[in-house]
């Protein structure tokens, strides 16, 4: 397989990794894996939350370095699972390089994930769920299930206007504390907090922060700092969000 097609297929690879939420050590040891299955001799790569970098030396010594800016992240780990699995099968002779590189750009282009109506009710349950973990009652548990349904729809508005993270997080926040300040004052007996905390568990930002552990253990210092600087902010603007509601009412 020429060089240039075994840099392609392991960046895209990377690629399809972090823009899905993949950590640092797994994305660049599978870009490895690829390039190595398909007949480079050596293989470097080095991976930020934001870019791919990757050289690869064939068996003649010719060597070549690219880089891919990456500029959106979301977390889908059915991709992540895919390209794992495709790695694997090429890394064990199961699949040649030619039908691995038709697959992964197939996985890379497929609509995966939920519509809005499905995540809005997944959400849903998370927030309900969690107020009645907490001991809360049946209706604070409705109330908690209604704001972060609430909240997912904020999401998915502020996405199709291809807005930045830190927007929907705040304008979801606030959107479930002024949802659960309505529901306290016009049923007192409703416990606010409860409803405030369901309201926002989807915006919980778990999987950046189980990534940012797994790099910085792993000795990713810069990818683990910056997946955590991005949690602080996150958490930040869900904070920022509720206490301003809180502070007004």
């Amino acid at each position: 397989m020429p060089l240039e097609e075994i840099v392609a297929l392991a960046v895209l690879a990377g690629e399809v990794m972090l823009r899905n939420g993949a950590e640092t050590s797994r994305v660049e040891e599978t870009m490895a894996h690829i390039a190595r299955a398909c007949g480079a001799s050596a293989a470097e790569c080095f991976v930020i939350p934001t870019g791919v970098f990757l050289n690869v030396t064939d068996a003649s010594g010719r060597s070549l370095t690219t880089m891919r800016r990456i500029t959106d992240r979301t977390i889908n780990l059915d991709r992540i699972a895919k390209v794992n699995e495709l790695s694997r099968r090429l890394a064990a002779n199961r699949l040649g390089c030619a039908e691995a590189k038709a697959l992964l750009a197939r996985i890379a282009r497929e609509r995966t994930g939920f519509t809005l109506l499905p995540s809005m009710i997944a959400s849903g349950l998370v927030g309900g769920c969690y107020a009645a973990l907490q001991d809360g009652g049946p209706w604070e548990a409705v109330a908690a299930l209604l704001a972060a349904m609430a909240v997912r729809y904020i999401a998915h508005v502020v996405s199709r206007l291809q807005g930045v993270r830190f927007t929907f997080e705040f304008l979801g926040a606030l959107t479930a504390a002024a949802f659960g300040s309505a529901a306290h004052y016009l049923w007192p007996g409703l416990g606010r907090d409860l409803i405030v905390v369901g309201g926002i568990m989807p915006l919980v930002p778990g999987v950046a922060i189980t990534n940012a552990i797994r790099d910085v253990i792993a000795g990713d210092l810069l990818s683990g700092l910056s997946r955590g600087l991005e949690a602080a902010l996150t958490s930040v603007a869900v904070a920022m969000g509720v206490v301003i509601v809180l502070a007004v009412v």
